[in-house]
């Protein structure tokens, strides 16, 4: 007479952790958001002039339902690098997207000059299928003469939005910085952000390389454990009571 062997064991826990996986893997299917065509083409700033200003871009996605919850956000940098802060915002479906968009959330982080970042949020958003979002990135003080954010060579159609802060060097009686939460002066690249001023679109700027990912659900690590443990124990036990086999 003999027992099931650990090999035995070992086999069926083999099978039940790969019925189990395909749920974990479809609960974790990912869905990019991306206006880019995926080439650099070149380098930009919202400074205009050699003035430190604060810049901010982004790009506007309609949530899928492939990927309604963000997780995380890339970011392309340009050629130089500030520290900078991620907006998640929630737009009201009007005529002018960024202008009057809500934020649901901020993280901070420092990209790295010439490299595609991935940042992972903290705490994902949650969105519905259908709704409009912007993803933008903000960096306080850009000098006129860095480059720190990068658009594709795309040739126009979609196009990103981009805002700055006002100074008095613009006839502002204050200085002020550019909050996160604050896109009223917003504008698509196809348009100046003060009249007569530079036109990002006229260069061929069209897109800003800022994309993000969602996905379909975001399950807690304790739960995958559980899950996990409960293969374990179940294959545990059909292997303590399964009877002897005559020899």
């Amino acid at each position: 007479m003999k027992l099931w062997s650990i090999a035995s064991l070992g086999a069926l826990l083999t099978v039940l952790l790969a019925l189990l996986m395909p749920s974990v893997a479809g609960a974790q299917a990912g869905f990019l958001y991306q206006l880019d065509n995926g080439n650099v083409g070149s380098q930009l700033n919202a400074s205009e002039t050699s003035e430190a200003r604060d810049n901010w871009f982004g790009n506007l996605f309609t949530a899928d339902a492939r990927g309604p919850i963000i997780t995380a956000v890339d970011f392309q940098a340009g050629s130089s690098s500030y520290p900078a802060t991620l907006g998640i915002y929630l737009d009201n479906g009007d005529a002018n997207p960024p202008q009057a968009a809500t934020l649901l959330y901020s993280q901070n982080f420092t990209p790295v000059a010439n490299q595609l970042d991935r940042i992972a949020l903290t705490t994902p958003v949650t969105l519905q299928p259908g709704d409009q979002f912007l993803v933008g990135v903000l960096m306080d003080g850009v000098s006129g003469s860095d480059y720190p954010f990068a658009n594709d060579n795309s040739s126009g159609g979609v196009y990103s939005y981009w805002d700055r802060n006002f100074s008095t060097a613009l006839g502002d009686p204050v200085d002020h910085p550019m909050a996160i939460g604050d896109l009223s002066m917003a504008v698509d690249m196809n348009h100046a952000l003060i009249p007569g001023g530079w036109v990002p679109a006229s260069s061929g700027c069209n897109v800003v390389m800022i994309r993000a990912e969602g996905v379909t659900a975001t399950p807690e690590p304790a739960t995958l454990s559980l899950l996990a443990a409960g293969a374990i124990g179940a294959a545990v036990a059909v292997f303590l009571r399964r009877k002897p086999a005559a020899a």
